[in-house]
C-alpha cells in the first residue's frame, strides 16, 4: 500500500514524465478528441501551433529582426527545457513543430532582406 502511495505522489508530482511513460489508458472518446486536436488541421497540430508560436513572438519583437532573432532562441530555449521537463526526446510532433516554427522565422529574415534589396 505505502508503495502505491507512493507511485501516486510521484506521478502526481512529475507529470510530464509519467505522460512519457505512455502507462495509462483513455477512453475512446478522449483518444478520438486528441487524434483530432493533434491532426494536421487540429488546434494542437504543427501548423496551427507553429504559427501561434511565431505569431507570439511577432508580437513581442515588433517588426524588428534583432528582436525575433531573440524570440527565435527563446523558442529553441523552451523547447530544450520540455525535452528536458519530459525526460527525453520529445514525441515528433514536438520536433515537427519546432522545425515548422523555426521554418516560419526563416520565412520573415527572407523577406526582410527582400525589403531591404529593393529600397
Amino acid at each position: 500500500m505505502m508503495s502505491g502511495q507512493a507511485k501516486t505522489y510521484g506521478q502526481a508530482t512529475d507529470m510530464w514524465k509519467f505522460l512519457a511513460s505512455g502507462d495509462y489508458t483513455v477512453d475512446a472518446a478522449t483518444k478520438a478528441q486528441a487524434q483530432k486536436d493533434i491532426s494536421e488541421d487540429g488546434y494542437w497540430g504543427v501548423k496551427q501551433t507553429s504559427q501561434r508560436l511565431f505569431d507570439f513572438a511577432c508580437a513581442l519583437a515588433g517588426d524588428d529582426v534583432d528582436k525575433m532573432k531573440e524570440m527565435q532562441a527563446a523558442v529553441e530555449k523552451g523547447f530544450k527545457q520540455a525535452t528536458g521537463a519530459w525526460g527525453r526526446e520529445l514525441p515528433s510532433i514536438c520536433k515537427d513543430t519546432f522545425d515548422a516554427t523555426n521554418k516560419l522565422f526563416d520565412d520573415y529574415y527572407a523577406s526582410k532582406e527582400e525589403q531591404t534589396e529593393i529600397q
